[in-house]
């Protein structure tokens, strides 16, 4: 215990349950932390496929590691900067000890081009839903091939870290993801509010494929995971009823169905939206310019230019619509070419109708310079300019719908 209350402790293991039954922990897994300049230690406890978090002082954690060992366990590792320790109850109802050497080494805060990625899910700690969703084994170990979406998911949830000062600090979070796909973000989500920020979520994830659907609510349901459910249906159908929606989330959704989930999010007064594009066909096909006939004359440059004009449209309609917006990196290109972040968060007071109309004028311009006639984002949200155009001092004119 002397490693653990000097803070000589990088990590312990609590493993070989006394108890086999479902209910009982699994597995233990302890991680020294610093919170808000104090010494913690983060408990990962895992009980069936549900994984909690506690972290604690460094004096409630070795009553916490005395409880949990004397209750629960047989056996445990502790890994420190001199040596690495393993520990067993024996039958005669003693414990064994063996001193390795150690193995790992305790990261620095002062470390930087080099220090290790501090992930805000890190590497060497179990994480369930990770393990369901086979990005981690049921030791902490990211897969080889699955380091790229274990950094991708990290990343995301970064990002979303990023914006939570902008919505309500209070109260249950209503979150939708459009497109949820195989939903790594959409439980990523779920667990940076519940499990990391203690906050009450009520998440669905919107796939159109009701295999998909099925299997996601089976691994939420497994996991215990409450307020996430699954769906099936159309983004351009979507209808958040009487609840408001905080946050919006896509990820590669493909082609129009970026617009689509843009769009629903709006009218649903979402307070901050995040959208990953994917595949971009509906301007490719339209086009073409006299002044950039140099550019556009190669396919894949016409492709690439399609793909920004796209996005660019999609960030000036998003300010237009009353939110401020940022088009960022989402993760690096050698990991996929697809790794645009349009992050958006509304707008509290509205902007003056000078700056709204330069914003339409620069919209405009973009779709005359590029020969678009057509944009899909701009024809779902009709409905909604025509409300914006009610509003006292903001006339949109410019704007087709």
């Amino acid at each position: 215990m002397k490693s653990l209350e000097g803070g000589d402790c990088i990590q312990l293991l609590l493993c070989k349950p006394i108890d086999k039954q479902v209910s009982a922990f699994k597995k233990v897994t302890v991680r020294p932390l610093v919170i808000k300049g104090k010494p913690h230690y983060q408990f990962a406890l895992l009980r069936g496929r549900q994984e909690v978090h506690e972290n604690l002082l460094r004096e409630e954690s070795v009553l916490r590691i005395i409880e949990l060992w004397t209750a629960h366990f047989r056996e445990g590792y502790l890994f420190t900067q001199h040596a690495d320790y393993h520990f067993r109850k024996t039958k005669q109802r003693t414990i064994s000890m063996k001193k390795h050497a150690p193995t790992k080494a305790l990261e620095k805060e002062s470390e930087t081009h080099n220090r290790k990625k501090q992930y805000l899910i890190p590497e060497g700690v179990p994480c369930a839903f990770l393990e369901a969703i086979g990005v981690m084994t049921d030791s902490g170990k990211v897969k080889s091939a699955q380091y790229h979406k274990f950094r991708q998911i990290n990343r995301y949830m970064e990002f979303i870290n990023d914006i939570v000062p902008s919505l309500s600090g209070s109260g249950e979070l209503n979150i939708v993801d459009f497109g949820c796909g195989k939903s790594y973000l959409t439980f990523a989500t779920h667990y940076l509010f519940t499990k990391i920020l203690k906050r009450r979520v009520n998440i669905t994830g919107l796939d159109l494929k009701q295999s998909v659907v099925t299997h996601c609510q089976k691994i939420a349901d497994d996991l215990q995971y409450d307020g996430l459910t699954f769906e099936t249906g159309d983004i351009s159908r979507f209808q958040s009823g009487s609840r408001k929606c905080d946050l919006s989330i896509s990820l590669h959704a493909c082609d129009t169905a970026t617009d689509a989930a843009i769009a629903a999010a709006v009218c649903a007064d979402t307070d901050v939206i995040m959208a990953v594009p994917c595949c971009q066909h509906e301007i490719f096909q339209q086009i073409s310019s006299l002044s950039q006939s140099g550019l556009l004359k190669h396919g894949i440059l016409k492709e690439k230019t399609a793909s920004l004009v796209t996005d660019a449209l999609r960030a000036l309609m998003l300010e237009i619509c009353g939110y401020r917006t940022q088009v960022i990196e989402f993760i690096e290109t050698e990991h996929t070419p697809k790794n645009l972040l349009i992050r958006a968060v509304k707008r509290q007071p509205r902007l003056p109708m000078r700056e709204l109309r330069e914003l339409i004028r620069q919209f405009q311009s973009l779709k005359d310079q590029y020969g678009i006639d057509t944009f899909y984002l701009e024809q779902a949200l009709g409905e909604h300019f025509q409300k914006i155009s009610q509003m006292p001092g903001h006339v949109m004119t410019g704007i087709d719908g």
